[in-house]
């Protein structure tokens, strides 16, 4: 029916694209569509023989993301696989999306565009041996709502980034909650492109993820996910929403989580939640929960007071647990245990201790850090987050040997900003960090020895981010 809709209105436009006419344009924000092919055999780039197919391609904007392209299209030649070149210049494509052949009509989204800007796009299909593309078809992306962040960038070493500066995933809305500086403001998740421009943004204010701490897309790559802070209150959350902004919505009601969650390569969530299912300040042990988003059923993993009770009892009476992410390298989930000072590793999913990082029962004596949030555990090295509470916020580096339960301290990057809440470092694939001030509405880019590549700002309070390549295939840290 959207297709027959899409079609009908760009008859009554007169915008569309023709399939035959490559780089037509259309009306902003407009869809194009129509029926072209590759006419005779052709010799493509890099010497690629292109067979002869007739393509029926639509394009269209999402009524929520008018930033998000959605292509739907059929091939009268039967094929095994297809991706989709698209860019701002149709000779030097920027992006590639991969086509999911069990989908309707072949529906495909276009993630990453910027705002009012002409896109091209070209379908690529293989089937039998041989290798057919469309002809070049157009859209006009539209705005995303007012009264989002500005993000200024200002590079040190650009040609040393990450993918060349590559997207990052986050949510603003954490302003003016408890601790946190700032005036509130709406809850938005965003992702930003390598030039600090917003490519996508979802007004969330109205959902139960509102003052979102984290946001970040799922295992598939299919919807953003998001939670609210949830740090006083036994309202936790999880939302689910399709990247094209309408389909897919999902809400999990999942009583004393806060602050965070991970996705793992099966597609479920993992979270923390106080086992009093009170707030995340009222005293009582953490158990850490694997959701399963098709059943909605939660299995616990991991109870912290079977080992760190002692730890617990004997501080503020609870744990205080703020950041869970996954090392593929130990097969662990790995929390942070703010009053401890504590990160823990443990077994995914036997929900076995394997490792005790920092606090009074660490493995490793050099470890040590005051208040730490977000982390990034290796098999032979880990990285922290350190808040340090009443000072300048570092960035902590540690190689450690499991065997000899010795360490040795790599780093210590700190650029003088005060983060007292949240915060985060992951490692890229390239072996850079990148590291959020969530307080200051701040991103680095730096080398493992703390070289300043690239900083990025905005003007209010954000969660934990996701740094990745692409918007296309699964998050960190299975991005590798």
């Amino acid at each position: 029916m959207r297709l027959l809709l899409s079609f009908f209105v760009c008859l009554l436009m007169a915008a569309c694209g023709g399939g035959s006419q490559p780089g037509s344009t259309g009306a902003a924000g407009s869809a194009g569509s129509g029926t072209g092919g590759s006419g005779g055999s052709t010799t493509g780039t890099g010497g690629t023989t292109v067979s002869p197919a007739t393509f029926t391609v639509n394009v269209a904007l999402s009524s929520a993301v008018a930033t998000v392209g959605i292509v739907t299209w059929s091939v009268d030649v039967s094929i095994d696989s297809a991706s989709i070149s698209f860019g701002r210049d149709q000779n030097n494509f920027e992006f590639q999306a991969p086509v999911d052949l069990t989908q309707a009509n072949y529906r495909t989204l276009l993630l990453g565009m910027k705002q009012n800007t002409t896109y091209y796009l070209r379908v690529n299909a293989s089937g039998g041996g041989k290798q057919y593309a469309s002809d070049v078809y157009n859209v006009k992306t539209g705005f995303l709502p007012n009264g989002l962040p500005v993000f200024t960038v200002t590079d040190k070493n650009a040609a040393a980034l990450y993918s060349g500066g590559a997207f990052t995933v986050n949510c603003i809305g954490l302003a003016g909650s408890p601790g946190i500086p700032g005036t509130m403001v709406k809850t938005v998740a965003f992702i930003i492109d390598r030039d600090g421009a917003l490519v996508w943004a979802l007004d969330l204010s109205s959902t139960p993820a509102t003052n979102c701490s984290r946001a970040r897309m799922s295992y598939d790559g299919q919807s953003m996910l998001a939670a609210n802070f949830a740090n006083s209150s036994t309202s936790g959350a999880v939302y689910r929403i399709g990247m094209d902004g309408t389909s897919n919505g999902k809400t999990w009601t999942l009583p004393g989580r806060s602050h965070d969650f991970a996705v793992l390569p099966n597609g479920h969530i993992v979270y923390f939640a106080t086992d009093n299912m009170m707030p995340n300040t009222t005293p009582g042990g953490e158990t850490v929960w694997d959701l399963d988003p098709s059943s909605g059923g939660s299995t616990k993993i991991y109870q912290e007071t079977t080992d760190f009770a002692s730890l617990i009892t004997s501080g503020q009476g609870e744990s205080h647990t703020n950041h869970v992410a996954f090392s593929p390298e130990l097969q662990a989930v790995t929390i942070s245990m703010l009053f401890s000072n504590t990160i823990a590793a443990v077994s995914y999913p036997g929900g076995k201790l394997l490792r005790t990082f920092g606090g009074t029962q660490t493995e490793f004596s050099a470890m040590k850090w005051t208040w730490q949030h977000g982390h990034d555990v290796h098999g032979d090295h880990i990285w922290v987050f350190n808040n340090n509470m009443s000072g300048n916020s570092h960035v902590l580096g540690f190689t450690y040997d499991g065997t000899n339960k010795t360490a040795t301290q790599t780093l210590d990057y700190n650029p003088g900003i005060a983060s007292t809440t949240f915060g985060d470092v992951k490692e890229l694939p390239n072996g850079n960090l990148f590291v959020t001030f969530s307080d200051n509405g701040a991103f680095h880019e730096i080398t493992p020895t703390g070289t300043l590549l690239r900083t990025i700002t905005t003007t209010t309070a954000v969660g934990y981010s996701e740094h990745r390549a692409t918007l296309y295939g699964p998050p960190p840290p299975f991005d590798k």
